[in-house]
């Protein structure tokens, strides 16, 4: 029995989903879903001293450890992608789910016994994020669609945000640094958790042989408030998948009692003799169908994993941009983690910073790397993403390679060419998804290979830097940066001149449809013309 289709009626569920109303709430909501991953992702960074300190390590052994982030990122990064192809409309449930998990990882991380404990807890963070940034990207694009790079750089300047508030909130908590000397005794902070009394040493040139220890150190304040932050706005996630379910079931209703009103008589069940001869026509068919469905979970498998598919067909032009924003990404995330987390160590311990002023520097690159999204996103309603993403690459590369030539003596010119690092560097991210999109048809597979790029390169850039930071200096991180500024220039150009042989998908599918136009235009002419002639 068939159901006729009702081509004429709006789906109550699709209204909702393209109202402007909802358009601008969902992003708000999103945008700050991005504040509360800056916060539970960057609070490492301004405490990284203290964690040093407390757990009685070098940076080498933190950063490993910190690294787990992109280790759990890796698995993390798949799970994402499956969950948005195959549960798209739970997208909502998904984001609120992972806030929860994160909200719980990053509190109780101040109070494990060893860093052992901090592997395990950022390897569960780093998971949780990467099927946060796949669940809220699919939503964007679902809402805004081939108007999407504005959009995604606004959501990302969240990130910014949020990491701007670290340091502020983190700078009360921090514990104080004293010399120490065989003449003076080590306090307690009162509170039992400064376990790492044991001395650290801090080297502003290698024959140094200051020492320094670390007391009133509070820093699990600053940890449970990035938590709680987070936890609380999964609630209006939770709120958004029940009203998506409501809207959608509703709309779905309408459609079957339509549908059933508009059955035609001679679709109505017959009473003759023959419905011996149509059951067993129905289970012929049925059985013909089940087994041609174990043949399309099979194509759909091999649909899933081939990049052909995002690319209209073209299987070398999908791989070649799959395969270089696998290290775009890597490069962008890892780099941009490594800069951002060891800015106040590296202002502390090479250029001999207080440690207020350690703070406030990195204050200062959230500033600017939330300023450079900001307006990166008004930008990319009139430049093309193409000029975008090679602007943004080539302003990192040259402030990087200005900063490891100046700022290594310098403390004026790490203040003033760390802006410029952190302006350029704050839409990579953004413009490198929206990049994609422009070219391809950017599916939850495609959103994995990118976040699996950024988990392996956040592990590769953290333990890199944990390894030269300790064993050859301080300076390393300025070499570091400008390395990895370099490396994002070169994929850039790559992209842009692969992009350039094929142009955008969007351009492409008006092309198709003018051309369908043109053909029925033609079409037409030629029935006019033919008519005229026999007249």
């Amino acid at each position: 029995m068939k159901v006729a289709e009702l081509t004429d009626d709006k789906d109550i569920g699709q209204t909702y989903r393209d109202g402007k109303l909802r358009k601008v709430i969902e992003t708000g909501a999103l945008v700050v879903s991005w504040i509360v991953m800056g916060m539970y992702a960057e609070v490492s960074g301004p405490n990284l001293i203290d964690l040093k300190y407390r757990f009685n390590t070098g940076y080498e052994e933190l950063a490993s450890a910190l690294s787990a982030r992109g280790a759990g990122s890796f698995p993390g990064c798949i799970v994402g992608g499956l969950l948005v192809d195959k549960l798209g409309g739970w997208s909502h449930l998904t984001v609120a789910v992972t806030l929860d998990v994160a909200a719980v990882a990053v509190i109780l991380i101040p109070w494990v016994p060893t860093v052992d404990y901090i592997w395990i807890l950022c390897f569960i963070s780093g998971f949780v994020q990467s099927i946060h940034n796949s669940a809220g990207t699919l939503i964007a694009l679902n809402i805004w669609k081939d108007k999407s790079a504005s959009p995604l750089i606004l959501i990302h300047l969240g990130y910014g945000i949020g990491s701007f508030f670290m340091p502020l909130l983190s700078d009360p908590f921090l514990g104080t640094m004293i010399p120490f000397s065989s003449n003076n005794t080590i306090p307690s902070n009162g509170t039992g958790k400064l376990r790492n009394l044991n001395v650290s040493v801090i080297e502003p040139s290698s024959d140094s042989t200051d020492k320094y220890y670390i007391e009133n150190s509070r820093i699990e304040y600053p940890f449970a408030m990035s938590g709680i932050a987070t936890a609380s706005l999964s609630i209006i996630f939770f709120a958004f998948q029940i009203i998506e379910n409501k809207y959608t079931k509703h709309g779905m209703d309408n459609h079957a009692a339509k549908g059933e009103m508009a059955i035609p008589n001679s679709e109505l069940p017959s009473t003759d003799n023959d419905n011996g001869s149509k059951s067993k026509k129905v289970n012929s068919e049925i059985n013909s169908e089940m087994k041609r469905s174990k043949w399309e979970k099979i194509k759909q498998l091999i649909q899933l994993i081939n990049p052909a598919s995002c690319a209209n067909g073209r299987f070398w032009y999908g791989f070649s941009i799959i395969f270089l924003m696998f290290f775009y990404f890597g490069n962008a995330g890892g780099g941009q983690f490594i800069v951002s987390n060891f800015v106040r160590s590296y202002s502390i311990d090479q250029l001999q910073f207080s440690s207020e002023n350690g703070t406030l520097i990195n204050t200062s690159y959230w500033i600017s790397f939330s300023i450079g999204r900001f307006l990166f996103f008004i930008f990319a309603k009139w430049m093309s993403v193409k000029i975008l993403i090679f602007v943004e690459a080539f302003g990192a590369t040259l402030s990087a390679v200005l900063m490891a030539i100046f700022a290594d003596e310098s403390s004026i010119a790490l203040w003033v060419l760390i802006q410029p690092i952190a302006f350029f560097w704050g839409p990579v991210w953004p413009t490198g998804v929206a990049w994609t999109d422009y070219h391809m048809v950017l599916t939850g597979m495609g959103m994995t290979s990118q976040m699996l790029g950024a988990a392996l390169g956040g592990m590769f850039h953290m333990r890199l830097i944990g390894y030269l930071y300790d064993n050859i200096g301080p300076k390393t991180y300025l070499y570091h940066a400008a390395g990895s500024a370099a490396f994002g220039l070169i994929l850039a150009i790559a992209l842009n001149a692969i992009g350039a042989r094929h142009g955008n998908r969007f351009a492409t599918e008006v092309e198709e449809c003018v051309d369908e136009q043109n053909e029925t235009d033609k079409n037409s002419n030629d029935l006019d013309g033919k008519m005229s002639t026999r007249l």
